[in-house]
């Protein structure tokens, strides 16, 4: 039986590049680099290449539960301080998409960061 609530997970900070711009790692691979891990969970981030395919999410939930490890939480980068509103709803639904992403993934927890820092605003207008 998988544990649902890991005490530890881990995530992929040193191959982001590689996963989310080059695509010079497949997120197959970054799972099976880490199923060799002593960790319980893998974080996702929603900016990998590959979960812009939908098909994807379903199979990589399966290709990390066969490592017998889970996803616990996704990590999301959405951009809710921009100064234009409709920039803002566009970020609001990627988020949505995002909240089933996880729920796909199996996970419980979809860590959101807000915005970018934007010297130009005051904290009122933020």
């Amino acid at each position: 039986m998988l544990c649902r609530m890991p005490k530890l997970a881990a995530f992929p900070k040193a191959f982001m590049v590689a996963l989310c711009k080059e695509g010079t790692m497949t997120v197959s691979e970054w799972i099976q680099l880490a199923s060799t891990l002593d960790v319980q969970g893998l974080e996702w981030y929603a900016g990998f290449l590959e979960m812009a395919d939908e098909k994807n999410w379903p199979r990589f939930r399966k290709e990390v539960e066969d490592t017998g490890k889970v996803i616990p939480m996704m990590c999301c980068s959405p951009d809710f301080t921009h100064p234009d509103a409709a920039f803002r709803e566009k970020e609001i639904a990627k988020q949505k998409r995002w909240i089933d992403m996880t729920h796909t993934l199996g996970g419980s927890y979809c860590r959101v960061l807000s915005g970018q820092r934007r010297p130009e605003l005051s904290i009122d207008e933020v």
